[in-house]
């Protein structure tokens, strides 16, 4: 199964998608995300993966045609 959260920017509510989708699921998909139009990832957002545990070091805004 493959599953991608799409947004604008990918900064944010796409990226938190993402850690939580591939938390849960594991091995059973591929989960990403990406934006139209793809900025930087929201400070608050690493902070908060960061908080729960999830890895932030690769975590980056894609583009939807990457």
């Amino acid at each position: 199964m493959n599953i991608l959260f799409m947004c604008v920017a990918n900064s944010a509510r796409s990226q938190l998608a993402e850690a939580l989708a591939k938390r849960i699921l594991g091995s059973r998909a591929t989960v990403m995300s990406a934006g139209s139009n793809p900025t930087q990832v929201h400070q608050m957002t690493l902070a908060y993966l960061a908080q729960q545990g999830f890895p932030c070091e690769k975590v980056l805004s894609k583009s939807v045609n990457d």
